[in-house]
C-alpha cells in the first residue's frame, strides 16, 4: 500500500509588515534571473504604501496559475493565515515541505540540490518558485515596481 504524502505549508517570513494579501503579481525572467514583486499597494486603505520585491536568481522552475486551478491545492492541507473576518486570508508567502512538485521532478533536480519550493499568493494568481539559493527580499516604493 502506497503511503498518502500530504504538503505542509509553512509561513515564509523573510520581511516584517506583511499585514494583507498582495493584489496581484508581477513577474520577470531576464538573464540574471526570477523577480516576483507582490503588489501589496494596490489592495486598497488596509494595504501597505510598499510592494515587495523577491530576487530569486536562476530558478529550477517557476509555475504561474490563476487561483482556483491550481492543479496541487489540497483541501487537506492547512495554511497559515492572516487577517480577520471578510479580510481573512491564507498568509502570502509560503514555504511546501513534501512538495507535489518537488517530488515529481527529484530525479531532475541534480543542478539545483537542496531546492526549496516557495508559494507566493495573490487574491488572483499563485506563484510557485523552486529554489535552491536565499532569494533577496526587499520592501520596495509602490510607483517603482
Amino acid at each position: 500500500m502506497t503511503e498518502l504524502i500530504v504538503e505542509r505549508h509553512e509561513k515564509w517570513e523573510p520581511v516584517e509588515g506583511i499585514i494583507t494579501a498582495a493584489a496581484r503579481a508581477v513577474v520577470r525572467e531576464d538573464h540574471e534571473g526570477l523577480v516576483v514583486t507582490m503588489m501589496f499597494s494596490e489592495t486598497g486603505d488596509d494595504g501597505p504604501d510598499s510592494d515587495l520585491r523577491i530576487s530569486f536568481g536562476r530558478v529550477a522552475g517557476y509555475t504561474v496559475y490563476e487561483e482556483f486551478v491550481h492543479p496541487w491545492d489540497s483541501p487537506q492541507t492547512e495554511s497559515p493565515m492572516i487577517g480577520d473576518g471578510s479580510k481573512r486570508c491564507v498568509f502570502p508567502l509560503l514555504l511546501i515541505h513534501d512538495s507535489e512538485w518537488v517530488r515529481s521532478l527529484s530525479d531532475r533536480l541534480l543542478g539545483f540540490p537542496d531546492s526549496v519550493h516557495y508559494r507566493l499568493l495573490t487574491l488572483d494568481q499563485i506563484v510557485d518558485v523552486l529554489c535552491n539559493k536565499q532569494p533577496e527580499v526587499t520592501w520596495v516604493n509602490g510607483v517603482e515596481s
